[in-house]
């Protein structure tokens, strides 16, 4: 599933390909994704302008000039990819199709989802569910307003692992099992440390290593390690810097150690660590 980084490779990219185009026509192929596509998407965004696409979480939001808003979540498959051909031909798993009118010529945006599982909610901006969607969502771990000691007494709170804690959306905002195993890596905490046996200097460091890592893991344009791609179909390379995470049974990326890294199962997700290097 998409996290943080991947979500913001293709919001990002979202934004500067369409931001201030007007959308010509709307096309559902299928309707039923985890949730019933809103059918009336096609009749009121024609000839509305894009505001801006960011993102909150894991999730995509788009802007529309006339208080409208798309929220959307790629799933377990799902990616959004750009056409600039008008002879293009829709595969199977092309479910959505975006057409935008962009000086002369037409630019579609493909949603392609071969599981399915990944949505598209609309809303009016002034909506009670726009403005309460996210209330439960925590910090924005590359916010400016997520800092050392906010961090320090979030996690200092819970009775649970930090782990646990660090996958728990209320805490973190789309922080995800890859970049967790990671931070917790180069942090050497343990994933089954218990949150408030951490010093403040054990937090500080891990709160230095989220940033880091998800960071580097933008620049890079995420994770490919099944179906992530960005908008231009490309993948990602952040895989290629992974230490633990997907490696049980590897020597540990830590050049002076020999232990092998250790697969655990926590509340349903895996968790990768070394034994020695993460106390």
């Amino acid at each position: 599933m998409p996290e943080l980084p991947e979500v913001q490779t293709v919001t990002s990219a979202l934004n500067s390909t369409i931001k201030n185009l007007v959308v010509k026509r709307i096309e559902i192929k299928r309707k039923n994704l985890r949730f019933n596509i809103p059918s009336n998407m096609k009749t009121v965004l024609p000839g509305r302008k894009v505001v801006k696409v960011y993102r909150r979480a894991k999730y995509g939001i788009i802007n529309f000039d006339n208080g409208y808003s798309i929220i959307f979540h790629l799933g377990m498959s799902g990616s959004i990819v750009i056409q600039n051909q008008l002879d293009f031909v829709l595969g199977k798993h092309d479910h959505i199709i975006f057409e935008f009118f962009d000086k002369n010529k037409i630019i579609s945006c493909i949603y392609r989802d071969p599981r399915r599982f990944g949505f598209f909610l609309f809303y009016k901006n002034s909506s009670n569910k726009f403005k309460n969607y996210f209330n439960k969502v925590g910090q924005e771990p590359l916010s400016s307003k997520f800092s050392i000691d906010k961090f320090y007494k979030l996690i200092n709170s819970k009775n649970t692992s930090i782990k646990s804690a660090l996958l728990d959306q209320r805490v973190l905002a789309g922080l995800g099992n890859i970049y967790a195993c990671e931070s917790l890596f180069l942090s050497s905490i343990r994933p089954t440390r218990k949150c408030k046996n951490l010093s403040y200097n054990e937090t500080k460091n891990l709160y230095i290593n989220i940033v880091k890592v998800l960071t580097k893991a933008i620049d890079e344009g995420g994770t490919s390690l099944k179906d992530h791609k960005n908008i231009s179909g490309e993948i990602g390379y952040f895989q290629n810097f992974l230490s633990v995470y997907d490696k049980k049974g590897k020597k540990c990326a830590n050049k002076n150690c020999n232990m092998l890294i250790k697969k655990i199962i926590q509340n349903g997700r895996s968790s990768f660590f070394c034994q020695k290097c993460q106390k």
